[in-house]
C-alpha cells in the first residue's frame, strides 16, 4: 500500500502508534499501517490533528491536498533532497536553449508514440473510421518529427495539430452512448468524460511530482512547458509521455460500465466539501462511489506492469515513472541521453 487514498469528506485522521485512523466525528471508517505508505492523497475535506501532521513530516510521507474535483491544493513538505549539485545540473542544462528544444523533442515524440500505440490498440476491434484517420495522421506526424528537431514553437504547433487529431477519435472510442464527448475541456471540466480525465491527471502529476521530489530534481523547472509563477513544468514535462495510458484507463471505465451516470453529481458540490468561493458550483463532479471507482482504477493502473525498451524484464507504472526521472536526472549530468517512455 504504498500510495493511501482518502476522500471520506468531513472525516479527520488521527495517529496511534505506527497507524493512522479515519473519523467521522466518532464514528471509524477505517484504518491502516504507516510504514510502507510513501504518499497520502487527501481529497476534499479532510482533516489531519497536529500529531499526524509531525508524523508525517518527521518519515517523509508525501502528503498532497486536492480539492474533491481534482484541484491541486498544495502538499506537506519536509526537507528537501539533498543533492544540490544534481538540481544546480539541472538549471545550467535547461538555461541553455538547445538544450531545452532537444529535451522538448523528445517529450512530444515520447508522447505522440503512445497515443498511437492506445489509438492502435483500440483500432483492432473498432473500425470506426475516424481511429484511423487519427492514427494515419497521426502517424505521419511523427515520423515527420523523427526526422530533426524543431524549434519549440514549431513543435507546439505540431503537438497542438496530434492533440486535434487524437480528441477527434475520442467520440469514437467511446462505445457507451451515456457518455457522449466534444472536446476537451477542464477548469473546470464540463462533462463525465473531462471531469474523470482532470481527475485522473491531476492523480498521474502527484505520482511524477512526489518521483522529482524523491530523486532532488526542481519539479518547477522543466524543457517543454513555459516557466511561470507556481507551474511544477519538470512535472508537466514528464506526464506528456503517460497520459494516454490514463486516456485509456478512463474509456475502459465508461465502456465497461464500470462507472455510470448515477456516479456523478451535477451543478453542485458533494455535502461537507470546502469549496473555493470561484467554483462553489460546478457542471460536473463525482459523487463518493465515483470518486472510488477513479482512486481503485489508478491504484490498479500504475501497479500494472509494462515492458520497457532500454531495460530488462516488467516494471510497475509507478517505478517507470521513477525511472524516467532518474534518466532526466543522468541526462541533466550528461551521463546518457533521454529516452522517453515508449508503451509497448
Amino acid at each position: 500500500m504504498p500510495v493511501v487514498y482518502i476522500a471520506d469528506q468531513g472525516s479527520h485522521l488521527c495517529k496511534r502508534g505506527d497507524r493512522l485512523y479515519v473519523y467521522r466525528g466518532t464514528q471509524l471508517l477505517r484504518w491502516f499501517h504507516t510504514k510502507d505508505i510513501i504518499q497520502l492523497i487527501l481529497v476534499g475535506n479532510i482533516g489531519l490533528t497536529s500529531q499526524v501532521v509531525t508524523y508525517l513530516l518527521k518519515y517523509r510521507i508525501d502528503t498532497v491536498f486536492l480539492s474533491y474535483y481534482g484541484k491541486f491544493k498544495g502538499r506537506l513538505v519536509g526537507e528537501f533532497g539533498k543533492n544540490v549539485l544534481l538540481r544546480v545540473n539541472q538549471f545550467q542544462y535547461l538555461s541553455d536553449l538547445e538544450n531545452r528544444t532537444l529535451l522538448a523533442n523528445l517529450i512530444i515524440r515520447g508522447k505522440i508514440a503512445n497515443s498511437l500505440f492506445h489509438l492502435a490498440k483500440r483500432k483492432k476491434r473498432n473500425k470506426e473510421e475516424s481511429i484511423t484517420v487519427a492514427y494515419i495522421k497521426n502517424k505521419a506526424l511523427l515520423a515527420q518529427l523523427n526526422s530533426q528537431i524543431y524549434p519549440k514553437d514549431i513543435l507546439l504547433g505540431y503537438e497542438g495539430i496530434a492533440a486535434k487529431n487524437y480528441f477527434a477519435a475520442f467520440p469514437a472510442l467511446i462505445a457507451n452512448n451515456d457518455f457522449p464527448f466534444s472536446g476537451r475541456n477542464k477548469r473546470p471540466p464540463k462533462d463525465e468524460v473531462n471531469a474523470m480525465l482532470s481527475l485522473s491527471y491531476t492523480f498521474l502529476m502527484n505520482q511524477v511530482m512526489c518521483s522529482a521530489y524523491i530523486c532532488g530534481l526542481d519539479p518547477y523547472y522543466g524543457a517543454l512547458h513555459d516557466l511561470d509563477y507556481g507551474r511544477q513544468s519538470l512535472v508537466l514535462d514528464v506526464m506528456e509521455e503517460f497520459r494516454p495510458l490514463i486516456d485509456n484507463m478512463v474509456i475502459s471505465l465508461i465502456n465497461r460500465k464500470e462507472i455510470r451516470l448515477e456516479h456523478f453529481l451535477y451543478n453542485t458540490l458533494p455535502n461537507d466539501e470546502d469549496p473555493e468561493e470561484e467554483n462553489s458550483v460546478l457542471p460536473v463532479s463525482l459523487t463518493k462511489d465515483g470518486m472510488k471507482i477513479i482512486i481503485t482504477a489508478f491504484s490498479k493502473l500504475i501497479n500494472s506492469k509494462f515492458p520497457l525498451q532500454d531495460l530488462p524484464g516488467e516494471w510497475s507504472m509507478k517505478d517507470i515513472i521513477t525511472l524516467q526521472i532518474r534518466k532526466l536526472a543522468a541526462h541533466f549530468e550528461n551521463k546518457k541521453e533521454y529516452l522517453p517512455f515508449l508503451w509497448m
